[in-house]
């Protein structure tokens, strides 16, 4: 059985997470692009320039390949190798 209230309840408290969250994560990305931060790059190393880039150092990294699963947990292990 559908609990029609719980849900109505649940997604009007995400759409005012949503209302609430939106402009301030929208401001923090406007002022990064603008300021040329790279705060979420805590590893250290410079972000690609391009999707060429990106593109030639991760197939350097020489990612297993997925081609099929017998069992559910073969792509899970694949997904978190990717990761």
């Amino acid at each position: 059985m559908v609990n029609t209230r719980t849900d109505a309840d649940l997604s009007a408290a995400i759409q005012n997470a949503l209302q609430t969250l939106l402009p301030q994560i929208h401001e923090e990305i406007h002022e990064e692009v603008r300021t040329g931060s790279r705060s979420s790059n805590a590893g250290g190393n410079p972000l690609p320039v391009s999707i060429h880039m990106w593109l030639e150092r991760f197939n350097k990294q020489k990612p297993h390949s997925f081609e099929k699963a017998t069992a559910p947990v073969d792509a899970e292990n694949w997904i978190s190798h990717m990761e």
